[in-house]
This record gives structure tokens, C-alpha cells and sequence, in this order.
């Protein structure tokens, strides 16, 4: 590229520069972004430097997201601090965070408030005319590990080495110290050292530490028990729920694959072919010996050799193992081959002996052992004819692999052509599914699930897209799906007529759980204090069931949520109800006994207190931020933000 003189180079950038103040204000519409684009491409010509147009235009253009307190919050830092946060993110996660992702958690909004708050704080210290001495940040600075030697000394060079490489120098870094131990301070003083009376500590630990015994029977109604629907209870309980009756939106797709495994079988293979393949891949199809072995350890090789004696006297190698407690599961070894045995000492000499002998005692480098060959299968290398076939649909699927490309170019040259999917697939044998209606959940109207090829891909791009979209072909194990939007039926109220069953079933359900809830509490009520569970459990004809030891927050297999809060919700030896999961069936608990812990001396007694204080304190510190802000005189430049942010509206 050609450079022009630096003198002339000045001259020109001096003279655009002088332009680009000119647009500063007006930077947010089409014209000035147009013209920043021509700037872009003069200092190109002029051989100024990429990094030294970016920063001359960060310049020009920064501007204030936020004042607070009288101190300024511009653009420019706020990007900083954002890219900053972006990258302890992704170091912490292992991936990589963008900003689209970043925007979706809301962390472009939390960066903004830490730097607002961050500012608040500092406005209100310096209106108390709070600081912070010199003395007492580098006593901190001088603590930091990140700048002691190997003994535990700080190191100075260390230190401005650090600082360099972070383009740091100490003035900036004691500023930014100060800053930071300022607003600890300020925010330790709201947030921390809370103290809580004993009297709510020991409240606290009681209410979540106290334990309950209760007894219960179960009951259920049936739909005998509920008179059948008139027409119009029948109507109203399918206009005042209409989404318990509301079909999904449903589209009509066609869906083209065309996979290797499609194409493969339709490939042709020469015997010369097949020959050739034969030589390459034998050896993958060589079988080796394999042998079921028998292996029996010894604590050593003496007791080894007793045990071969007793062999060759005539006795069963088993026998002797299981004598040493060493079972069949444990011993045999069946379908080995060589390489299974990790010890090579062991594995030589399995495969050494004669079928039905048993070996000399081996010293292996884990154990000592005999061995006895049960069975042989000896090596066996199949000829071309033993996996000819094995060998062709190899090949046909090579070629398939091969020829994939061509398909997807033929397919593609005919959706230019506006061909349709069925004629496509005639044409070039592939397979083709027609789907008059399906849900984005993959079911049709009937409810009955559709099966479609790469389906969790298929349906998502098919409810993205619309009718007459041309849509881009989807890439699945090694081959391609096109799918087409054919038809998209909205969502809409079924028609009573439809759903009318299903409506009724909703009634009767809805009228057993207030039956059943209305029988529960009339007999709780009916028993009052007299009465003893005893009894109830007759009237009910049930079994009365137990349970133990029941904390307030924890659950059971016999005890739900719903029926631990009826359990806590009344004194000991009274009585409650509660619904069972099925909707038709309640239960009358009694409450047994309750345990309450004594006070202080809970086990978790601490983790009680410490989870009170930190609750406390981060009301306490989230109320102190607020306050400060509210002192600080915050403004937001709302339009920045919304073009910062790629929000249409203000946050």
C-alpha cells in the first residue's frame, strides 16, 4: 500500500479530526456513521495505523452513560469494565462468554449498577470526607500475596514488575487501592459485624430444628361418589379454562434425507473391488486364539507347588479353590485372549499349555498362580468369502460418503428450479416424509408422536420459519435434511364437541378433590379434642400409619410438602388433613408429639446464626446501597444505554 509523507499525513488527519469533533454530537445517526466509515478509509490511505484510528475515534466519541454524584461515568469505561468481567467469566467457566450471552443473564445491567453503586459510595464518602492515609494502603498493598517472595516478604520488584505487566504504575494502582479499601470500609460498616438478640437466634433454630411424630389414615372417593355433569356445568367448566382445551399451533413440513446408509445398498462392487479391500483390511478381521482359563492364586510359590502336587495326584484344580474361598466368578476367565491378562508372565503361560493341563506354579509380578486351559479356540483369519458381504457394505458405504456431495448439489439445483420435495426424491431416490400436522413438542392432532429424521433439529428450524421460506439444508450424521413449511394451523380452543370427554373427566376431578377436601375437614372438625384417632381410623376403615422425626422443611416417601405443612400447622394431639397427590384421596394426620430443641444447644445452632446474620446484612448492605444512590443525584443518559445495551427501551 501506498504511504504518504508523514508531514502530509498529519496535516490531513489534523484536518479530519477537526470534522469528527464536528459529528461528535450527531454520532448516533446514519449520516455521521456513514461518514465515519469514509474517515476510516482516508486514514487507511494516509497509512495511519488501525489501532491509532480506533483509539482516535474512542476519543472523539466517548461519552457519559451516567453522572453520580458530580462524578462521570462514561462509555468508554463502562465497555472496559464490561470486557473485564466478560473475561473472568469465561475463565471460570472454560468457554468463552460474549456479550449476546452476557446480555440474555442480565450482566451488561449488573455491571452498570456495580459501577453506579461503586460510585455512590465514593460520592457519599466524600461528602462524610471520609479518607483513606497512605500509610494504611500500602499496608495492605504489602500483604497481598500476589506480591511476596518465596518468604513471605514483599518484594518491590516483584510488585512494579506486576504492575508493568498490567500496564499498571503505582501512582494509578495506590488510587485504585484507595478506592477499593474506601468503599470496604464503607460498605463493611452497613454489611458486616451484624449482631442478632439470642431470643430470635434461639427462635430461629427452634422453628427449624423442631421435629414432629404423627399418625395418619388414608381415605379415598370415587366418581360414584359425584353426580353426573349437566350441560351447562359441563360449559362452564370449559369456558373458564380454555387452555386445558387449546390445540398447540401445528405445521405442515416435508422433511428430504439423504444419509451414506440411504445410498449405500443401491452402490455397485466389483469383485476386483472386494479383492483389493480384502488385502487392505484382513488383518481387522483376524480373529485371534482365545481360551477360557481357569487362574487360582497362591499366597506363594510353595504353597503353589503342594496345589500342583494334589493336581497331578489326581485332584480338581476347583476343588482346591474353593477350598481357598476363591469362587468361580472370581477364577474364571472365559473367552480371553492374550492381551486380557495384565500380566504378561501370567498371560504367556496361559496360552502355552495344552487344552485340559494345568500349569507349574507361576510367579507373576502381582501373584502366584496355576492356570488351567478349559477350552482353546485357535486363531482363525476369514478368507475373502467368510466376510464378502461384511466387506461390500463397507465399500458401499465408502462410496456413499464419497457421493454424498453430488446428491446434496443435485437436490440443490432442483429447489433452485422451485421442484417440489416428492418429485426431488423420486427423482433422485431418496427417502421423503410428508407431515399434514405437527406440534413443536413432536406429536400429532391425535396426540400420537411423530417420527422424523434429525426431529429435535427439524421441528426447532421448522417453527422458526414460515410458508415459501427457502430454508437452508440441515447437516446430520454425515449427510443432509431439507425441510419445507407447508401449512401453519394456529393455535385455537378445540371446539366443546371435540374435547367434550375430556371435559367431563376435568369436572369429575375437580369435583373429587372438593369432596374429598370437604370430607376431610368435616371429620377433623366433627373430632375436635375428645375424639381418638383410634376411633377415626375405624369410621374410615383404614390403617393407621406412622411417621417419625418429621423436620419442618424436609419431605418423605409417606410425607409430602403439603402433608409436612398440615403436620406443622396445628398443636401436638391435635388434628389436620391433607390431600394426597392423586386428587381423590385425603388423609387425617395426627400430631403424636413434638420435640423442640433446647435452646443453644441445637447442632445447628450456628449454621442458624450464621445464615440469620448473613441475611441480615445483605438487607442491611442492599438497603445502604439504595440509600446512596438516592444521595448521589444518579442521572442515566437512557438513550446511550438503550443503543449500549441493544435494548428498544429504557432498563
Amino acid at each position: 500500500m501506498r504511504r504518504w509523507p508523514r508531514s502530509t499525513a498529519h496535516f490531513f488527519e489534523q484536518g479530519i479530526r477537526v470534522m469528527m469533533e464536528a459529528l461528535r454530537n450527531g454520532a448516533k445517526t446514519w449520516i455521521a456513521k456513514l461518514l465515519l466509515g469514509l474517515v476510516m478509509a482516508v486514514f487507511a490511505l494516509l497509512g495511519v495505523s488501525s489501532m491509532d484510528v480506533s483509539a482516535t475515534i474512542r476519543g472523539l466519541f466517548k461519552q457519559d452513560l451516567a453522572t453520580v454524584g458530580g462524578k462521570v461515568i462514561d462509555s468508554e469505561n463502562y465497555q472496559q469494565e464490561l470486557k473485564r468481567t466478560l473475561q473472568q467469566m469465561s475463565q471460570q467457566s472454560g468457554t468463552n462468554v460474549t456479550i449476546e450471552e452476557a446480555r440474555k443473564l442480565g450482566v451488561d445491567k449488573q455491571v452498570l449498577d456495580r459501577m453506579v453503586s461503586q460510585a455512590s459510595i465514593d460520592a457519599q464518602a466524600a461528602r462524610l470526607g471520609i479518607q483513606i492515609g497512605d500509610k494504611a494502603v500500602a499496608s495492605v498493598v504489602q500483604k497481598e500475596k500476589i506480591f511476596l517472595d518465596t518468604n513471605g516478604k514483599f518484594d518491590v520488584n516483584r510488585f512494579r514488575s506486576l504492575l508493568q505487566q498490567n500496564g499498571m504504575n503505582e501512582q494509578g494502582y495506590f488510587a485504585q487501592q484507595n478506592s477499593n479499601i474506601m468503599r470496604q470500609t464503607m460498605t463493611g460498616l452497613a454489611g458486616e459485624n451484624v449482631t442478632l438478640p439470642r431470643t430470635m437466634l434461639d427462635a430461629l433454630a427452634r422453628y427449624r430444628d423442631e421435629t414432629r411424630d404423627g399418625r395418619y389414615v388414608t381415605f379415598s372417593v370415587t366418581a360414584a361418589d359425584v353426580p353426573a355433569p349437566t350441560d351447562d356445568e359441563l360449559r362452564k367448566q370449559y369456558e373458564s379454562t380454555p387452555v386445558a382445551y387449546t390445540a398447540p399451533e401445528y405445521r405442515s413440513i416435508v422433511v428430504l434425507k439423504v444419509e451414506p446408509s440411504d445410498m449405500a445398498s443401491k452402490i455397485q462392487v466389483s469383485e476386483q473391488e472386494l479383492s483389493d479391500a480384502y488385502n487392505t483390511f484382513k488383518e481387522e478381521y483376524f480373529i485371534p486364539e482365545k481360551r477360557d482359563i481357569i487362574q487360582v492364586s497362591f499366597a506363594d510359590v510353595a504353597a503353589a507347588e503342594k496345589a500342583k502336587a494334589r493336581v497331578d495326584a489326581g485332584e480338581d484344580l476347583e476343588k482346591i479353590a474353593t477350598e481357598l474361598g476363591q469362587k468361580a466368578n472370581d477364577i474364571s476367565f472365559n473367552g480371553s485372549v492374550k492381551t486380557d491378562f495384565l500380566d504378561e508372565k501370567i498371560a504367556e503361560a496361559a496360552f502355552s499349555i495344552k487344552e485340559g493341563t494345568v500349569s507349574a506354579p507361576i510367579a507373576g509380578s502381582l501373584n502366584t498362580a496355576l492356570l488351567k486351559a478349559v477350552k482353546v479356540i485357535p486363531a482363525h483369519q476369514p478368507t475373502l468369502v467368510d466376510i464378502s458381504t461384511v466387506l461390500k457394505q463397507r465399500l458401499q458405504l465408502q462410496k456413499a460418503q464419497e457421493e454424498i456431495q453430488s446428491v446434496y448439489d443435485a437436490v440443490e439445483d432442483a429447489r433452485a428450479q422451485q421442484t417440489k420435495f416428492e418429485d426431488i426424491a423420486s427423482k433422485a431416490g431418496i427417502p421423503v416424509i410428508v407431515v399434514p400436522a405437527v406440534s413443536a413438542s413432536g406429536v400429532d392432532k391425535a396426540a400420537k408422536p411423530v417420527t422424523l429424521p434429525a426431529q429435535d433439529e427439524v421441528l426447532k428450524a421448522a417453527f422458526a420459519s414460515d410458508v415459501g421460506l427457502e430454508n437452508d439444508a440441515l447437516q446430520v450424521n454425515d449427510g443432509y435434511v431439507w425441510y419445507d413449511v407447508r401449512e401453519v394451523i394456529p393455535s385455537a380452543v378445540k371446539p366443546m364437541s371435540e374435547v367434550k370427554e375430556q371435559v367431563k373427566a376435568d369436572w369429575v376431578a375437580a369435583k373429587l378433590r372438593t369432596l374429598a377436601a370437604d370430607k376431610a375437614k368435616g371429620i377433623v372438625e366433627k373430632a375436635g379434642t375428645n375424639t381418638k384417632f383410634e376411633t377415626i381410623a375405624t369410621e374410615l376403615n383404614g390403617t393407621i400409619k406412622t411417621v417419625t422425626g418429621l423436620k419442618r422443611n424436609a419431605t418423605s416417601e409417606e410425607f409430602d410438602g403439603i402433608a409436612t405443612l398440615a403436620l406443622f400447622s396445628v398443636p401436638e394431639k391435635s388434628f389436620t388433613w391433607a390431600l394426597e397427590g392423586d386428587g381423590k384421596s385425603a388423609r387425617i394426620i395426627e400430631v403424636s408429639k413434638v420435640t423442640l430443641p433446647v435452646a443453644g444447644a441445637s447442632a445447628g445452632a450456628k449454621e442458624v446464626a450464621d445464615l440469620a446474620k448473613q441475611g441480615l446484612g445483605s438487607d442491611l448492605l442492599d438497603s445502604y446501597l439504595k440509600s446512596a444512590r438516592a444521595g448521589a443525584n444518579v442521572t442515566m443518559n437512557e438513550e446511550l444505554w438503550r443503543e449500549i445495551s441493544g435494548t428498544t427501551q429504557s432498563q
